[in-house]
């Protein structure tokens, strides 16, 4: 019954309340006199704990002499604070209406620490019905490899752009195969996702508690960033020999993309 006790105190009743309506559900009609050595409740006590119970309509009481009191049954009691709670939302929802909170103050989350970043990227691709697009080393593809498989055998349309070789290939891959030790030596890494041209997360991607990561669901920013990696990919298509197109044009969801072409030498 410890569990029953502590959730009605999380539904606003004292532990002397939830401790009576306890007793009451063992045995009933009970006087205030049984209720108190049921519940360990001391007598002088018990009386003011009933009438705010009865208050409450948690309880009612029969009879005068001694008056007996009988609880709500249990059914009855989840209806009676389903409806409270809704109400207290409901109530909450219109208080926060008032305060009319700036939208925009909310555009961007802070994420500190290699292991936020990370649960933040796992949990983005979760979400993802339609499309990923990732720019991120290999470590860092690696912790998120298998939400990238769920994502992948959702259908979902997975990117991936990297200047360090990739030991898993999932979906597109646009790669340097530059070796990462050998990078880690002169840049420092970061990691770019967007998904569903939707959800934005990107910073850095040093495995510390001090580095420093955004998430956002502010467009302005996911175009910046989809426009990053869209140049990344068409920029490695011209280094490495390849045709980006089909991979740009995926991404925008456009046919005939041609970017590259302003690349060629003249």
């Amino acid at each position: 019954m410890n569990n029953l006790q502590s959730l009605l105190k999380e539904f606003g009743l004292t532990s002397n309340a939830a401790k009576a309506y306890i007793a009451l559900l063992r045995k009933n009609p009970s006087t205030g006199y049984e209720i108190s050595g049921q519940a360990d409740i001391p007598r002088s006590a018990i009386y003011n704990v009933l009438a705010k119970l009865v208050n409450m309509g948690l309880v009612s009481s029969v009879g005068k002499d001694p008056r007996r009191y009988i609880p709500l049954p249990a059914s009855s009691l989840i209806d009676l604070l389903h409806k409270k709670h809704n109400k207290r939302m409901d109530d909450l929802k219109d208080a926060i209406a008032e305060v009319d909170p700036n939208d925009e103050a909310f555009d961007f989350w802070h994420l500190h620490g290699y292991g936020n970043m990370i649960e933040k990227a796992k949990e983005m691709i979760d979400l993802s019905n339609e499309q990923i697009v990732l720019s991120a080393w290999n470590r860092e593809i690696e912790e998120i490899t298998d939400e990238l498989k769920k994502a992948s055998s959702r259908n979902v349309h997975i990117t991936l752009f990297s200047f360090t070789k990739i030991s898993k290939k999932i979906g597109e891959l646009v790669s340097y195969d530059i070796d990462e030790n050998k990078l880690r030596k002169v840049w420092k890494p970061k990691m770019i996702l967007v998904v569903d041209k939707k959800y934005t997360m990107m910073g850095s991607a040093r495995k510390h508690d001090d580095s420093r990561s955004i998430f956002t669901e502010n467009q302005a920013i996911t175009e910046i960033a989809t426009d990053h990696l869209i140049l990344d990919i068409t920029l490695a298509g011209n280094r490495l020999g390849f045709d980006s197109t089909k991979i740009v044009s995926s991404i925008l969801d456009e046919s005939d993309v041609k970017l590259e072409s302003l690349f060629d030498s003249k």
